[in-house]
C-alpha cells in the first residue's frame, strides 16, 4: 500500500456516495445557467485521491504473514476513490477544481492526479492551511465576482480544524454551499467534560470553533441540586448541540439540511453530515440525499 493513502472505515463508502449524488445534481443544474462564468468544487481536506477501506473481518497480521499473496489481493480490493476522484468523475464536470492538502506525500499524489486529468479538468492543487486559503482566495478575493460564480466547498476534517469564522465567511459570499462534517464524536465530545469545569484556553478553543459561547448553556443546562442550581451536562447533549449548530448555520446560510449521523461499525457516533447553502433547491436536494 502506498504511503500517504488514508485508511478509513466502511462508513466512508456511504459518505462518498451521498457526496457524489449531490455534486452530480449540482453540476446538472449549474451547467444550464448561461449567465455563470464558472462554478468551482473545493475539497478542503482532499487527501491523496484514493482511500483504503478498512473492512470488517479483514485478514489478521498472522494470516497475512503466512501468505503474502493474500495481502496483495486484500489491498487491491480495499482501494476506493476518495472525494477528489469522486468529484472529478462527475458529468457534467465543474468548471474548476481546487484540492487543498497539507501532507507532502498526499500532495504529491494529488499533483499526479492533476496530470492524469490535465486534458479534461481545470485543477488547482494547493498546500497549506485551508482556512487561510478559503479566506484569501475565495472569501476575500476581489477578482471573483460572486454574482457570476458559484461553488461547493467540501469540509471533511478529522477534527475541529474549521472555525466558525471560516464558515461565516463562506456564507457571506451568498454563492457558496458547504457539505460539512460536524465532528461531534470524533473530536467535540472529547472536549466536553462531564463536569462543567474548563480552563480559559479550553473554553476559548470551543468558543472559536462554534463562534459563540452559547454552546456552554446548550450542553450544560442549569439543574437543581443539594447546593442550589449548577450546570450539568445534559444526557442528550449531542443532539442538543447538533440542532443548535444547525440553527447557527441557518442564520448565516439561510438553508440547512437534515443532519445525517455517521457511525462506525460498532455503532459509535463519529460525526454528522450537514449541508448549508443560500439556495432552497440545493438544500431540498441535499436533504433528500442525506435522509435516504
Amino acid at each position: 500500500m502506498k504511503r500517504g493513502i488514508l485508511e478509513v472505515g466502511p462508513w466512508a463508502r456511504d459518505k462518498l456516495e451521498r457526496l457524489r449524488k449531490y455534486l452530480s445534481a449540482y453540476t446538472s443544474i449549474m451547467n444550464k445557467q448561461n449567465w455563470l462564468e464558472g462554478y468551482v468544487y473545493v475539497d478542503a481536506f482532499a487527501g491523496s485521491g484514493r482511500i483504503k477501506l478498512r473492512r470488517q473481518g479483514s485478514l489478521s497480521k498472522q494470516q497475512i504473514s503466512l501468505d503474502l499473496s493474500l495481502l496483495e489481493e486484500s489491498e487491491a480490493e480495499e482501494l476506493l476513490n476518495g472525494s477528489p476522484r469522486v468529484a472529478l468523475e462527475i458529468e457534467p464536470p465543474f468548471t474548476h477544481y481546487v484540492f487543498l492538502e497539507r501532507d507532502p506525500e498526499r500532495l504529491h499524489m494529488l499533483q499526479s492526479l492533476k496530470k492524469e486529468y490535465a486534458d479534461k479538468r481545470k485543477i488547482a492543487v494547493r498546500r497549506g492551511n485551508c482556512n487561510e486559503y478559503l479566506d484569501q482566495r475565495l472569501i476575500h478575493n476581489k477578482r471573483l465576482d460572486w454574482k457570476k460564480w458559484r461553488g461547493v466547498v467540501f469540509l471533511d476534517p478529522f477534527g475541529m480544524q474549521v472555525p466558525w469564522k471560516t464558515i461565516k465567511g463562506l456564507a457571506d459570499t451568498k454563492a457558496l454551499e458547504v457539505f460539512l462534517n460536524f465532528p461531534v464524536g470524533m473530536a467535540i465530545q472529547r472536549l466536553l467534560k462531564k463536569t462543567a469545569q474548563f480552563t480559559a484556553p479550553q473554553r476559548a478553543k470551543l468558543d472559536d470553533y462554534f463562534g459563540d459561547p452559547g454552546w456552554f448553556e446548550v450542553v450544560y443546562p442549569q439543574s437543581r441540586g443539594l447546593f442550589g442550581s449548577m450546570p450539568t451536562k445534559a444526557p442528550d447533549a449531542e443532539e442538543r448541540l447538533v440542532n443548535w449548530y444547525r440553527k447557527r448555520l441557518q442564520g448565516v446560510f439561510r438553508y440547512v439540511s437534515h443532519a445525517r449521523l455517521v457511525t462506525n461499525s460498532r455503532g459509535g457516533h463519529l460525526y454528522f453530515l450537514v449541508f448549508a447553502g443560500p439556495n432552497k433547491t440545493g438544500a431540498k436536494i441535499a436533504d433528500e440525499i442525506l435522509r435516504a
